[in-house]
Formats: structure tokens, sequence, C-alpha cells
């Protein structure tokens, strides 16, 4: 037996077969790059008067890029141009009713993340105020508290509810504390 002369025959062979099933070959190529979108025939386009502007500035996009603000912008939006005031320092937190089962046990469903928080704490400093100097006003997504020399408007992380807050001034040591429940059903 010699190595080269079956492989030559065995090769010979090969192109025999392949020369005669041209149809299976055809199919076997198909079907290596058959996916989802070959199975479906795609649909003709035809172009509709008053398109073609739109996709041109961006296909699929839900607002142009005018309508959206960018991050500056929205700072610009927290301080008119005209307003020279300074935004105080400021901390936000969350706060989780827990008890010993939770700590200790696990057996609730909480976990020490922010999505398990019932509070929002918003600590800003007003220093050298008075409780008459500061105006406060929360909404559902926003905090806002001013004074002659400060202003503070904040995007709230998740949803509260405002008539359930309360709030409270250290005078000693100028920090206004806010705490309001998270609305727990709109954060889900």
């Amino acid at each position: 037996m010699s190595g080269y002369g079956d492989i030559t025959a065995l090769s010979n062979m090969l192109q025999e077969t392949n020369n005669g099933n041209e149809e299976e070959e055809a199919f076997s190529q198909a079907k290596a790059f058959a996916g989802p979108s070959s199975a479906v025939a795609p649909k003709p386009t035809r172009p509709v008067a008053g398109k073609e502007k739109k996709e041109e500035e961006g296909a699929g996009d839900i607002w142009s890029v005018d309508e959206v603000p960018d991050e500056e912008g929205l700072k610009l939006a927290n301080t008119s141009e005209s307003d020279t005031r300074a935004v105080p320092q400021h901390e936000i937190y969350h706060k989780q009713d827990v008890d010993s089962s939770d700590v200790y046990l696990g057996l609730s469903d909480k976990t020490p993340g922010s999505a398990d928080c019932t509070h929002l704490v918003i600590k800003a400093h007003f220093p050298s105020h008075k409780l008459s100097d500061i105006d406060l006003d929360v909404t559902k997504n926003t905090l806002t508290a001013m004074s002659d020399k400060y202003k503070l408007k904040l995007y709230l992380p998740q949803p509260v509810d405002p008539d359930k807050g309360s709030a409270k001034f250290d005078s000693k040591s100028g920090i206004l504390a806010v705490e309001v429940p998270v609305l727990e059903k709109e954060w889900e």
C-alpha cells in the first residue's frame, strides 16, 4: 500500500462526487447562512413624502437633537444667568426601615441596595441662616431650597410623596434636613 497513491485516488473520487452534486452544495451553503431574517421575505420599501428629511436628521430618533438638553443645559435650568446665588453643599442619603429579622435572620426580601429604601434624606448646608430665611418646595421629582445667598434645585433620584415629608433645620450647624418617603409603586 502506498500512502500517496491512496490519497490521490481519494482526492479524485471526491472531485467526481463534487461535480455531480452542485444542488446539494448550494443547499448546504444556504443552510449554513440561514438565520431568523432569512425566514421572512424582506418588505419592499417605498419612499413616503416628508419622511426623507426626518431620516436624514436621525433615523428612529424620538426627539430631535435640539429638543434634548445636555447635562450643562440641565445645570443651567437650575440657575438662570441673572441668578448669581451659589449652590449650597448638599448630600442625598437613602434610608431604609429594618428590624432585627432583616439584619440577622434575612427573612424578608430587603436588600441593602437603594431600590429597597423607604425614604430619601436630603441635607443642605445654609451657614449663618435662620429658618425664616429659607424657602423650601418639594414636589414628586424635585426639591428646591432657596435663600438670599443660596439656591438649590435637585432632581430627586426616585419619586417621593411630598405631602408626607418632614423638614428640620439646625440653626447651630446651618443644616436643613428634609426626609420624604419614596413612592414604592412607581419605583418598581
